[in-house]
């Protein structure tokens, strides 16, 4: 189905446009959240509109995962990655402007395959505070000078 990272970055932008239901959105992006690449993905969205450019609106996901979203993000984590043991996110942004142009950011946070490593039923798991959770499950992460125990294990 995508034999290059342009066929999927076209198929996100299909999909997103398709899940806006406005039709003045000027700019709209998808943070997707992925474990190793696979199909198991998490999801936030957004979009300005022109009618109303100071406020965020979110369109729904859904649409984009029904079509492909999570074979999408594995077949462009396997075409980034440089070998075997590589991992080259597991965080990216794709932000489109309704022009057609748009941007790409790959993030991999370590922070975030820990939580995914533990099981959340453990003492571990909940041994990380709420804030620090919701941290780690946002595209920004926690600060780079914020203690990690979980790293020194």
């Amino acid at each position: 189905m995508f034999s290059s990272s342009q066929d999927i970055y076209q198929h996100i932008a299909s999909q997103m446009v398709q899940s806006i239901q406005e039709p003045n959105w000027t700019t709209s992006w998808l943070v997707i959240f992925s474990n190793y690449g696979s199909e198991t993905i998490r999801i936030k969205t957004g979009f300005y509109s022109n009618n109303d450019p100071n406020t965020v609106k979110a369109f729904d996901p859904f649409h984009c995962v029904n079509h492909g979203l999570g074979k999408a993000t594995s077949k462009l984590y396997e075409l980034m990655k440089e070998d075997s043991e590589d991992k080259p996110f597991n965080k990216y942004k794709f932000i489109l402007n309704n022009d057609g142009t748009f941007d790409v950011e790959f993030k991999y946070d370590q922070d975030y395959e820990y939580i995914f490593s533990i099981h959340p039923d453990s003492e571990e798991y909940d041994s990380i505070e709420v804030k620090d959770m919701r941290a780690i499950k946002s595209w920004e992460g926690l600060p780079k000078d914020h203690p990690r125990p979980w790293l020194h294990q």
